[in-house]
């Protein structure tokens, strides 16, 4: 199938088959068709040409609603929740159970929910508020909310983006757990890694077209890279940081709602790495940089006290921040991509500005005028990271920079986070990748309840991080 918008072509002449009981992977660069495949799957979008079948069946008509109906459910990457509404209410939403008189039947629902919960091992807290849950417990929820409406087969995409690791191996073996009881699993990943070790098929896209399907066993990860990826460039590690060299941005008794007191020093030219669950107060130390969460305590960027400082102040000042969360702080997604890349910095030049700081993205397509909402995730977050770094900063705050971004363009991007700090600004890099902190970072501090609980070197291994976030220092 196909599915293009006038001249674009985003899939073009795809085959793929999901087979019960199988976990099958897509993957590709970043604006390859691989959440667009999915969508189509999912009836979300209708295909310009081809079919979908169900069962043997054609999708008709190629809808979502019809898709539900016929067993095929979809967990999108950005999750489709209602953070004021409890699990349980999320669950019923669209499919509420009614009984004589039209009364709300929840506990008919909370039973199904139980019961899919057990065989599957999928264990949610059903009585709060979504907003009060971890991104690993809403991304349950989501795959709960698919399967009681009686998914067979369960399309995901980019479902370990926001994970950790361990959150990532647990999802897996969850999905191993469904597929065992006869579902069909597709999962969108750029973690080639998890293909080897979780899939049993692997369609490989690049730029709309299939160049690969078949069994993962038997294929190399270089193999696996070269087809969806081409040539992935190095990333050196940056140079040692000279003792005497100067503290540049300094935290000291830093507090606020979710954080701290929280206090630490980045010199001129040094990568300092946060790990951590997600949900521990990483959220709550970018805003709080940035000045969009009020806070206490000295923030001083080459000793100057930025702490009262407004958000532009801080930004004059040198002080850039990528947040992790790009939809609600980093770009318009109405807006045209030029507009985006010359988002804060509008004014004479602009022209010659949109277009250099495009040029070095790499986004796809290199439309300035397309709309960036039209964009796949990872190139949206290109757009976001181009801007940030064309700045200049004195000091960077990168949250989750290269999430949902394929390999290649991530050791780009790591390449020129490592370029910052060589040019002395000092980075401050939040991650949930362990193997992007150790090849970046000159030290990795942890981060838990909000505090930083353990530092520790780059080499340090996954069972040492792994125990820091989970019990502290």
């Amino acid at each position: 199938m196909s599915w293009r918008v006038g001249d674009f072509v985003a899939v073009r002449d795809a085959t793929v088959r999901l087979r019960a009981g199988q976990i099958h992977a897509l993957v590709g660069e970043n604006g390859a068709g691989k959440s667009t495949l999915l969508k189509l799957m999912a009836g979300a979008l209708a295909p310009s040409s081809g079919q979908i079948l169900v069962e043997g069946a054609a999708l008709s008509p190629a809808t979502q609603a019809e898709a539900i109906r016929r067993g095929v459910g979809m967990v999108y990457q950005h999750f489709a929740l209602v953070p004021s509404f409890t699990g349980l209410e999320n669950l019923m939403l669209g499919v509420e159970p009614v009984g004589p008189g039209g009364w709300l039947r929840p506990g008919v629902m909370e039973a199904k929910a139980r019961q899919v919960a057990e065989q599957t091992g999928l264990q949610v807290n059903l009585s709060v508020p979504v907003n009060q849950l971890g991104v690993g417990e809403r991304q349950r929820l989501e795959i709960l909310r698919v399967l009681v409406r009686g998914a067979r087969a369960l399309l995901l995409d980019e479902p370990t983006a926001v994970l950790t690791p361990t959150e990532a191996q647990g999802l897996y073996e969850l999905l191993r757990r469904v597929a065992a009881q006869g579902a069909a699993v597709a999962v969108v990943t750029h973690h080639l890694d998890e293909v080897l070790r979780h899939a049993d098929e692997v369609t490989v896209l690049r730029r709309g077209e299939q160049v690969f399907q078949g069994e993962v066993r038997g294929v190399s990860a270089d193999e696996l890279a070269a087809r969806a990826l081409g040539q992935i460039p190095r990333v050196p590690r940056p140079p040692e940081v000279p003792y005497d060299a100067p503290t540049l941005l300094e935290l000291e008794g830093l507090q606020a709602e979710g954080l701290g007191p929280l206090s630490l020093r980045l010199r001129r030219g040094e990568v300092l790495g946060v790990a951590g669950i997600d949900g521990n107060g990483q959220d709550a130390l970018v805003e709080a940089l940035a000045g969009l969460r009020g806070a206490r305590g000295a923030l001083r960027l080459g000793g100057q006290e930025l702490g009262s400082a407004t958000v532009l102040a801080r930004r004059a000042a040198g002080l850039e921040v990528v947040h992790g969360d790009r939809h609600r702080f980093g770009m318009l997604a109405d807006a045209s991509v030029h507009d985006n890349l010359v988002l804060g910095d509008l004014g004479p030049g602009e022209a010659e500005l949109g277009a250099r700081r495009l040029a070095a993205s790499g986004a796809e397509p290199r439309d300035p005028g397309r709309r960036a909402g039209a964009l796949s995730g990872g190139n949206q977050q290109k757009l976001v990271m181009a801007r940030a770094l064309d700045r200049g900063p004195r000091a960077l705050v990168a949250a989750y920079p290269t999430r949902g971004i394929d390999a290649a363009a991530g050791a780009l991007v790591r390449q020129r986070l490592v370029a910052a700090a060589q040019g002395g600004a000092a980075v401050l890099l939040i991650s949930g990748d362990w193997a992007e902190l150790r090849a970046v970072a000159h030290r990795i501090a942890v981060m838990r309840k909000g505090a930083l609980v353990a530092e520790l070197p780059p080499d340090a291994s996954e069972q040492e991080l792994g125990k820091s976030m989970m019990e502290g220092a």
